[in-house]
C-alpha cells in the first residue's frame, strides 16, 4: 500500500467509475477533478493529524493509505465536485449528489475510526520517476518504460514510482538511474517493460542507491510492480467522552 503522504491514490477515472455523470458535470462547469482529489486529500490530512496529535507518537509519514482511507477520500472528492457544480447553477440534481456524497464521506470517516490507524515503522516515500538513458551495445531498440521502488533495511518495498519512457534505436542498451534516495533506503528495485501496463522486476537483489541499472532483455523475473508497504501495526482510535 502507498503511504498517505504520497498523495491521492485515486484518479479522475476512478471517480468516474463510481459516478457516471461526474466528468460531464465537471466539464460543464470547468471543475478540475484532480484538484478536488488533492483538496480532499488535504482535508483528510487535517483530520488524521488531529488523531496523531492526540496519540502523541505516530507521525503522518507512517500512515498507510488503506482502502478505508481511499474510499473516504473518494467520497470527499465527489462531494467537493458536486458542491462546486451546485454553486455554479443551483441545479437540484447537483445538490442531491452533494448531500449524498457528504453523507458517505462522514460514514467513511466513521469506518476509518472504527478500523484504526494503519502504520509502518520504517516508512519509505514513493520514489520519483527514474532517469532513462542508453549507451552503445548489442540490443534491439524500441520504446521502453521503467519505474523504481525503494527498499529499506527490513526488506520492505515502498510504492513504485511513475514510469519514465525512452525510445532508443537498435544498437543501444537501456540504463535506469533512480532519483535521490530517502535516508532510510538501502537499495531499490527496477521494473522494466515495453508495455506501460505490464512492467516487471528486472533485478535479482536490490541495487545500491548510487548505482545505475543496465537493462538486459530477457532477465525480468516476472514479478509485478509492488503496491507499497503493508502496515506493521494498527493503532486503535478511541474517542474520549468528557464528564461534567
Amino acid at each position: 500500500m502507498a503511504l498517505f503522504v504520497d498523495g491521492p491514490v485515486s484518479t479522475a477515472g476512478d471517480l468516474a467509475r463510481i459516478d457516471a455523470g461526474l466528468l460531464d458535470a465537471a466539464e460543464s462547469h470547468a471543475i478540475n477533478v484532480t484538484t478536488k482529489l488533492e483538496l480532499a486529500h488535504d482535508a483528510l490530512a487535517a483530520d488524521i493529524q488531529l488523531w496523531l496529535d492526540r496519540l502523541r507518537g505516530p507521525r503522518m509519514d507512517q500512515v498507510v493509505m488503506t482502502e478505508t482511507i481511499r474510499h473516504w477520500e473518494q467520497m470527499q472528492a465527489l462531494a467537493l465536485v458536486y458542491r462546486d457544480a451546485w454553486f455554479a447553477d443551483l441545479a437540484e440534481r447537483y445538490r442531491v449528489r452533494w448531500d449524498e456524497y457528504s453523507r458517505q464521506s462522514r460514514d467513511a470517516y466513521e469506518r476509518f475510526v472504527a478500523a484504526g490507524l494503519a502504520l509502518v515503522s520504517d516508512p519509505l516515500r514513493k520514489a520519483a520517476p527514474p532517469v532513462l538513458d542508453s549507451f552503445a551495445g548489442p540490443q534491439t531498440g524500441g520504446v521502453f518504460y521503467a519505474s523504481v521502488a525503494w527498499v529499506n533495511a527490513r526488506g520492505q518495498e515502498g510504492a513504485v514510482s511513475e514510469a519514465s519512457s525512452l525510445e532508443i534505436p537498435d544498437g543501444q542498451i537501456l540504463t535506469v538511474a533512480p532519483g535521490p534516495a530517502p535516508r532510510n533506503a538501502t537499495g531499490y528495485n527496477v521494473y522494466v517493460g515495453t508495455l506501460l501496463g505490464s512492467l516487471t522486476r528486472s533485478n535479482d537483489v536490490p541495487l545500491p542507491p548510487t548505482v545505475n541499472f543496465t537493462y538486459i532483455p530477457g532477465t525480468n523475473s516476472g514479478e509485478a510492480q509492488p503496491s507499497g508497504q503493508a502496515p506493521d501495526f494498527v493503532h486503535p482510535l478511541r474517542r474520549v467522552l468528557l464528564r461534567g
